[in-house]
């Protein structure tokens, strides 16, 4: 009897019912409005903390850098619009992996989530506390914090620690102080850049700025683009408050649109603006900084409103006033929402029995899920001070964890709505994203496949060049996700992988027939996948020889394509994939020696392929 059921005395003696509980449901009562301000609350607050991380790789390019993650962020919102209101479950990318492949790989993406979050909480946290040196000449304990890291670090772990003490109680948020914040918040980013256009930017000194190649390195700036990704912080938000959207259909396309908007008009200019109040200079070392990138680093914003000094002194101090206040506000729910995302998350994959049912326990007074809470918390709270312990520059190691975490979710969310075009062709999409190609019995998103194949190439470069040890982190932390669901899985008696699980088709449902999923193997018939009712798979007289998937795929390959075309496929992919590498690791790429994009657009641009192979098979 599952743990979720009871059992109840029937209506003669001896007999027994059995009642399943069904959960809660969320009421649906978010519309477009709520959902942009939730989304724009944790996505809008990552400049206050993206500016001055980002201008530390890229320097003068740090608004090209911004655009070009910008690009990437607008390919992965539109998929995530598409998959979210296809699937509005909480979970973004995990849900989208578990319903396109299995449940070991939408562990692994959730997993990856989870790091994404614990990276969201950290730096969050880290930099609400630096926005209150603002008032450090008012309260002198504030400029201490952002003078001594020892101080800032212990304050962002108090304040992580009284967040998660908060979510355990489980006072609720207010979604209307939200869409107060974030609207004021919105009001005040537009205002600073249309000031900052008029009173600060200056063309000269932006182009000035300029070193191509030198000032940063290509590899340098190839990583800024992947660091730059931490601009776009809670873009799963949208597919986290789905299941409480009331047209998720309409809704979740709108808010999303408005998001793009908003966020890339501001992350266009203020970066532009920033440069122009602090430009691009040589340092004593012969290679060249901005104090956007070392003074300000901990408060980009702030640094900006300063140069309003040039105009006015009292619309400098207020403007770093107000900005410090909102700042340190909005942040301090960026960290909020980072721990209820962590909740729902594990919450969502204990309950899938993905983690120990004990992280879906709910506190018997406050009924929150105060284990999976408290655990991912304290393991934020120690990536923060990971920074410390490894002598590592602990703004560097946070935005480049999760850079990575935030990549590889991205790219499997690209791949898994990818996958589900061909896999449920007649899924329910009541938005899909522009530009698609006609392939096989549905089409291949555009945006996708390129979306895909550049957080790829970001991906890779950022791995490789393994900036304060992050690379480490994320592989541990990979590593330790792994042997976590081999050991639960063993323990709990269930086999490690499973096959991607076909729902009934409606015939079985209106004939009450008993499902009994075939093996893979026998849903290939001509290169066609098959769906066999029960009764027809009752009647099967004959065992076939049980063979691997991957065998039967590549067979069918052949087999569709035929011996030469299909070897002047291999051959060109083989071909195109030793140039990447070769230009990749000789002295003429302009990334820097060593291996560093190439196996990221190789690796998707084969999953892809592959992908794309077996779903033009599959019925």
């Amino acid at each position: 009897m599952s743990p979720d059921s009871v059992s109840r005395r029937g209506s003669r003696p001896g007999d027994l019912r059995v009642v399943v509980r069904r959960p809660t449901k969320m009421p649906r009562t978010l519309g477009a409005p709520a959902l942009f301000a939730a989304s724009y609350g944790n996505v809008g607050s990552s400049i206050y903390y993206a500016l001055g991380v980002t201008a530390a790789f890229a320097l003068g390019l740090t608004p090209l850098a911004l655009l070009l993650a910008g690009g990437i962020f607008v390919t992965t919102a539109l998929n995530y619009a598409e998959g979210t209101a296809a699937i509005p479950h909480a979970g973004g990318s995990s849900s989208f992996a578990r319903r396109a492949f299995n449940d070991p790989i939408g562990f692994l993406v959730g997993w990856v989530q989870l790091l994404n979050y614990m990276a969201t909480v950290s730096i969050s946290s880290y930099f609400a506390i630096s926005y209150l040196g603002v008032f450090g000449k008012y309260v002198p304990l504030f400029q201490q914090l952002k003078a001594n890291e020892s101080w800032h670090v212990g304050a962002t772990v108090v304040m992580i620690a009284f967040l998660i003490v908060i979510n355990v109680i489980g006072i609720q948020e207010s979604s209307a102080l939200n869409l107060v914040l974030a609207l004021v918040d919105l009001v005040t980013q537009f205002a600073l850049v249309i000031l900052g256009l008029y009173f600060l930017l200056k063309i000269d000194i932006v182009l000035h700025n300029i070193h191509w190649g030198i000032a940063p390195t290509w590899g340098n700036f190839l990583a800024s683009v992947s660091i730059a990704m931490v601009t776009y912080t809670g873009i799963e938000t949208i597919s986290n408050l789905s299941e409480e959207a009331k047209n998720p259909g309409r809704s979740v396309p709108r808010a999303t649109y408005a998001v793009i908007v908003a966020v890339l008009f501001v992350a266009a200019f203020l970066p532009t603006i920033g440069l122009s109040v602090f430009p691009v200079h040589p340092d004593a070392h012969g290679g060249y900084i901005t104090e956007l990138a070392t003074t300000w680093k901990a408060d980009p914003v702030a640094g900006i409103v300063t140069g309003f000094s040039r105009v006015s002194g009292t619309l400098a101090l207020w403007a770093g006033i107000w900005v410090g206040f909102l700042a340190f506000t909005i942040l301090l729910i960026a960290t909020n929402a980072g721990l209820i995302g962590i909740s729902r998350l594990s919450y969502s994959l204990a309950g899938a029995e993905m983690l120990p049912r004990r992280f879906a326990t709910l506190h018997p007074k406050f009924k929150t899920p105060y284990i999976s809470i408290i655990v991912f918390g304290v393991l934020s709270a120690m990536l923060v001070v990971a920074g410390i312990l490894i002598h590592a520059k602990v703004i560097d190691l946070m935005s480049a964890v999760y850079s990575l975490a935030a990549t590889f979710a991205f790219a499997s969310a690209h791949l898994s709505v990818m996958r589900l075009r061909f896999i449920e062709p007649d899924l329910y999409r009541p938005y899909r994203m522009p530009l698609n190609i006609k392939f096989g019995r549905d089409s291949v998103p555009v945006l996708s496949l390129v979306g895909a194949l550049a957080i790829g190439t970001v991906f890779t470069q950022l791995l490789f060049q393994n900036i304060s040890n992050s690379t480490w982190i994320y592989i541990g932390w990979l590593a330790l996700g792994v042997l976590s669901y081999v050991l639960y899985r063993m323990y709990s008696k269930r086999p490690l992988w499973e096959p991607l699980e076909v729902p009934p088709p409606p015939d079985r449902e209106i004939e009450h027939l008993p499902p009994e999923p075939m093996p893979q193997i026998a849903r290939y018939r001509h290169g066609r996948r098959e769906r066999i009712s029960a009764h027809v798979a009752a009647v099967r007289r004959t065992q076939p020889r049980h063979r691997r998937t991957w065998r039967v795929g590549w067979e069918l390959y052949w087999k569709r394509h035929g011996n030469v075309r299909g070897g002047l496929i291999v051959l060109v992919f083989a071909a195109v994939s030793g140039l990447a590498v070769g230009v990749d690791l000789s002295p003429f790429d302009p990334f820097g020696p060593g291996i560093g994009w190439s196996p990221g657009i190789v690796l998707v641009a084969l999953i892809a392929a592959y992908l794309l192979n077996r779903g033009h098979q599959e019925q």
